[in-house]
């Protein structure tokens, strides 16, 4: 019987009520404000600001990635009696008379500086670089500028420029460890642990590892400015038994030596 009252009571509703209860919500509907986009304007304003900045950055001081995928032109070397080849080497002795190593190096009493390619023929010096040892030649640092000319995939040094870098250094430490100071390459072991940009200075620190009779290990590691590795190296030196016969002052001047020591008063 209930189930017979809910019917009855549905069928007094008047039709009328129906129309207006649709059309109301259709109304509703039609007016309801229409969300407006947001940000459009506000996002496109920093996009048009932000690429241009970020252009002129990228182009100023590009990321090594982006170095290494679109390398910058890299002019020949200009002669050095050039007025360019002059201002160019003025100027990378500037920056390594500046460099915070260099000068931190000078302050250190164990520790003396030479120059090797100073006293070597012009035509044959390439790269401005300062050297020191400990006054028992154990260990060495050595400040490098390679330049943009030393590439082998444009702006990036080539690896056998570094191999040829390894082989200088570590072979000074290895010689002044030598009774003759007369050696030759025996073995140079190289890992290259990532690229190395050119037109920057490196920092080449060797130590003697070993010296048993005409043979001297040796062994290094270079590094950025910042501290980035960029290779290490290991190497073995071995006299010749002919050294004695091939003794030049030369091969001295060109290693250096410590100032003389002030005798105490």
């Amino acid at each position: 019987m209930s189930f017979v009252s809910v019917r009855a009571a549905a069928r007094v509703v008047p039709r009328s009520t129906r129309p207006f209860s649709s059309s109301f919500r259709a109304q509703a509907r039609s007016t309801a404000p229409k969300p407006k986009p947001r940000g459009r304007w506000g996002v496109g304003l920093a996009l048009g600001l932000a690429l241009p900045v970020a252009y002129i950055a990228g182009a100023v001081n590009p990321p090594t990635i982006a170095l290494m995928f679109s390398p910058r032109y890299s002019p020949p070397p200009p002669d050095r009696e050039s007025r360019v080849g002059k201002e160019i080497t003025a100027e990378v002795e500037r920056e390594l008379q500046e460099l915070a190593l260099v000068e931190e190096m000078r302050k250190l009493d164990d520790w003396y500086e030479s120059r090797p390619y100073e006293k070597y023929d012009p035509n044959k010096i390439h790269n401005s670089l300062t050297a020191g040892s400990l006054r028992d030649e154990a260990e060495g640092v050595i400040v490098v500028h390679l330049g943009r000319s030393l590439c082998g995939h444009d702006g990036i040094i080539h690896g056998g420029l570094l191999a040829t870098v390894f082989d200088e250094t570590l072979a000074r430490n290895a010689l002044m460890n030598i009774d003759t100071h007369i050696g030759v390459t025996a073995n140079l072991n190289i890992n290259y642990r990532s690229p190395c940009m050119a037109d920057q200075f490196v920092v080449v620190r060797t130590r003697l590892d070993q010296k048993k009779g005409r043979k001297v290990v040796v062994s290094g590691t270079m590094d950025t400015l910042d501290g980035q590795r960029i290779a290490d190296a290991t190497a073995v030196f071995v006299e010749p038994k002919w050294a004695q016969f091939l003794q030049s002052s030369g091969v001295t001047d060109a290693l250096g030596a410590p100032a003389p020591l002030e005798e105490e008063k």
